[in-house]
């Protein structure tokens, strides 16, 4: 009997462990840039299916380059829940850099404070971190879209997907300051998830549609104070025509 009790909580534990998983990814946070009536966008939720409001000043960066690889000037003109920005020549790519600040896990859920603030408030800290984030918007077809473009937290086409026939698998190279990693898990916007290999490498089919592929990885903070670990999240976004 407590055999049998044993089996049928680790199922439970499994199948309960399955949907957290799930959830978590169905609500990531994805970061991508949208055209808008001639304007863009840099766009946070849950790609085709959500946006959310954020504060506009954490997009540190927005850098956007043509089609042969030369960064256009930008006029950035920011709302007052996010972040636009205007071009005179449509760019092939655009890369994103925000920095979301501090945010704790607590046992009453994500609370966007440091540790102090949280405890000081009352509530129980089960781990504090500062998260990151990285992406890149392929606009139109170009050589650039497989180059690396040196971001801290990077995933990079071998070649442009933008050019990719429906129904191949194109390879991707996740890299950590500048170091192919393994083991990562790559999700996508359809809900598939790939493992990368010894070389930072992974193989994903695609079909057409919008496309939207990222990772998450977590380092220990060293000697930041009351942290217990930093968060970075890179994604790339393109169409597949």
């Amino acid at each position: 009997m407590m055999e049998r009790y044993r089996k049928y909580m680790i199922g439970v534990l499994a199948v309960l462990a399955g949907i957290l998983i799930f959830a978590a990814q169905s609500f990531a946070h994805h970061l991508w840039v949208q055209e808008i009536e001639n304007n863009y966008a840099v766009c946070r939720g849950n790609i085709g299916k959500r946006l959310d409001p954020y504060n506009p000043s954490c997009v540190k960066q927005i850098t956007a380059e043509n089609a042969d690889g030369n960064e256009i000037l930008i006029a950035r003109a920011d709302g007052k829940e996010q972040a636009f920005f205007t071009t005179k020549v449509k760019p092939a790519l655009v890369s994103v850099i925000s920095e979301w600040g501090d945010r704790v896990l607590t046992t009453q859920g994500k609370k966007f404070m440091n540790r102090q603030t949280a405890e000081a408030q009352g509530f129980r800290v089960l781990n504090a971190f500062t998260s990151t984030q990285f992406s890149k918007t392929l606009c139109a077809p170009s050589k650039v879209n497989s180059r690396v473009r040196g971001l801290k937290f990077e995933l990079v086409p071998v070649s442009d997907p933008m050019t990719a026939i429906p129904g191949t698998s194109l390879a991707f190279q996740l890299l950590f300051e500048g170091q192919p990693l393994e083991g990562i898990s790559i999700f996508t916007n359809h809900g598939y998830e790939y493992k990368t290999d010894a070389k930072g490498m992974v193989q994903i089919p695609f079909e057409k549609g919008v496309q939207l592929l990222y990772a998450i990885h977590k380092i220990p903070a060293g000697e930041d104070f009351g942290l217990d670990f930093l968060k970075f999240m890179t994604s790339v976004t393109f169409e597949v025509k």
